[in-house]
């Protein structure tokens, strides 16, 4: 492995509110792309044929079979599901989580990437043609392309590159409008205010409990600038905090009612760019609903100010893999 390079429901659920929780537009595009991030399905025998083996620090490792990740990703840009035609307008991808669904010990691991992680991103000319790779904050890899597969071929890769070239097995992509539409689906969420954002909104006081509604949820997960040291770190905090609430309410709402699923995916549908069905997703979600889902996790690294006056985050080096390993893969004694 390369260390300098740096799964629904519940997984799904996950997936689906952590979606909703910001951004969009995501598909796959050219037909050998298709084939490589299509739904995967086979036997469990076929799978425990194929696992792979690492060797890292003078460890061996070997992958866990039954283990589903799916990217997740938020675009901040309310257009970007009708983009046509231009080849560097996709928007940016301000929410990336990546799950891990582990059928064999039942839990759901998570994996939040700031949106100012630096990696290899690929560039694209202005008709379109691939022109190399430059080390950009991943966010950017979604501006790519002239197609909402396009822009999520170009996201999904740009994490692949981040995590050492791991397989990602499927995504689901939406924008800011998704955070409403999936807060008032389930009623409503309950937040706690970490930081003063009376500046959004005059109720929201630092230490203050206030259940979400309509807008206010997206106010919520998507500002920034204006609340606390405007940083983007700050603004991931919001963000697993809503997570984690929504999460709790679904969880409840699924296990009261296993067709709730299918209402929130339908309520997003019309937003949401995913390349699983709605029936694969379904099935993931009243399976691993009730798994343990494990707290968020953030790579080591740095903040630090780039030559261009904006914000990077640089993962420390050998963060990716230690990450893969211990959450993907079991040590061999």
């Amino acid at each position: 492995m390369h260390n300098r390079k740096h799964l629904w429901i519940r997984g799904i659920v996950i997936g689906a509110l952590a979606l909703a929780v910001l951004a969009g537009a995501l598909i796959l595009l050219q037909k050998e792309d298709d084939a490589h991030y299509a739904e995967k399905r086979g036997t469990m025998s076929e799978h425990f044929g194929q696992l792979k083996t690492v060797e890292w620090k003078g460890q061996t490792w070997r992958e866990k079979p039954a283990v589903t990740t799916i990217l997740i990703a938020g675009i901040d840009k309310p257009d970007a599901r009708e983009q046509t035609g231009r080849y560097r307008n996709g928007g940016q991808a301000d929410f990336l989580m990546l799950l891990a669904i582990d059928q064999t010990d039942k839990q759901i691991h998570q994996l939040q990437i700031d949106r100012d992680t630096m990696t290899d991103v690929q560039i694209l000319g202005v008709f379109g043609n691939e022109v190399g790779t430059r080390v950009l904050q991943i966010c950017l890899a979604h501006s790519y392309g002239g197609s909402k597969q396009d822009n999520a071929k170009y996201t999904v890769k740009a994490v692949q590159n981040l995590l050492d070239g791991m397989e990602i097995d499927g995504y689901y992509v939406v924008d800011y409008s998704a955070v409403p539409l999936l807060n008032d689906v389930l009623g409503g969420v309950k937040v706690h205010m970490d930081y003063d954002m009376t500046s959004v909104d005059p109720a929201w006081t630092k230490g203050a409990d206030i259940v979400l509604h309509g807008k206010d949820a997206e106010a919520f997960v998507r500002s920034r600038m204006t609340v606390g040291a405007g940083t983007n770190e700050e603004r991931m905090v919001r963000q697993n905090e809503f997570m984690r609430n929504a999460i709790n309410t679904m969880n409840k709402k699924i296990s009261a009612d296993l067709s709730f699923g299918e209402v929130m995916l339908n309520t997003l549908s019309d937003i949401a760019v995913t390349n699983l069905s709605q029936k694969r997703l379904l099935e993931e979600m009243n399976t691993a609903y009730n798994f343990t889902v494990l707290p968020v996790d953030h790579p080591a690294g740095n903040y630090s100010i780039g030559a261009d006056g904006f914000m990077e985050f640089h993962m420390e080096e050998g963060a990716a893999v230690e990450w893969v390993l211990s959450h993907l893969y079991t040590r061999v004694e």
